[in-house]
């Protein structure tokens, strides 16, 4: 196995990338579509133990401390409500206090997580692609192939930025992207049902699986 693309197909740096950037993104859309933006918070009864006595069998004194014990429970209760109300945009929080890893790591925090590893590994193929060039074109493929493919791979690349980038936006409250992250989304499904009808169509899909013999 050659480490660069030629004459003899795909190197395994670009089968390492394409069939990660494939495991990212179904890992991505798994937890995009399962995952709850608004975490559940568990009620809380903020009323102290004692508090209910009456008929004075209670003092001033302990009035004002279970009242001050009932008042920090209620605004830690408010905090917890308040944060809950955007999960996602918790964890990109939690990430850049460096706090995300802090605990049990929960489906907000692996979306926010996976979305980076998305526009990085988006990088490296770029930068990949730079350096080393595409291996010649299967003969199976048509002249029409040909161009569908260069132009949905071309697509998919661009949106491994272009949905990361609108989703990263909406979280930090540029909601006025709603509509361009749900086209994004639109677009790369497009792409990808081009991409891969065409590699099985024309059974090349072993180019990215084994080195091919000829080209």
């Amino acid at each position: 196995m050659r480490w660069r693309n030629g004459e003899h197909g795909y190197g395994i740096v670009t089968k390492v990338l394409h069939w990660s950037t494939v495991a990212l993104l179904l890992g991505q859309l798994a937890v995009g579509y399962v995952m709850d933006d608004k975490a559940d918070v568990p009620d809380v009864d903020c009323d102290p133990p004692g508090e209910g006595r009456g008929g004075g069998d209670t003092s001033d004194a302990e009035e004002e401390r279970l009242d001050a014990l009932e008042d920090r429970c209620e605004q830690a209760q408010e905090v917890r409500e308040e944060g809950a109300e955007d999960a996602v945009g918790s964890a990109w929080s939690d990430l850049w206090a460096g706090d995300l890893f802090g605990g049990e790591l929960t489906l907000p925090g692996w979306h926010v997580l996976l979305g980076l590893a998305i526009v990085a590994i988006g990088v490296a193929r770029v930068v990949w692609r730079r350096a080393t060039p595409l291996p010649p074109w299967d003969p199976r493929l048509t002249a029409t192939d040909r161009v569908v493919l260069h132009w949905a791979e071309r697509t998919l690349l661009a949106l491994l930025f272009v949905v990361p980038a609108t989703g990263i936006a909406l979280v930090v409250g540029s909601e006025d992207l709603v509509a361009l992250h749900i086209a994004a989304h639109v677009c790369f499904y497009v792409a990808l049902v081009a991409h891969v009808g065409v590699v099985v169509r024309r059974r090349v899909v072993s180019r990215m699986l084994v080195s091919p013999r000829g080209h």
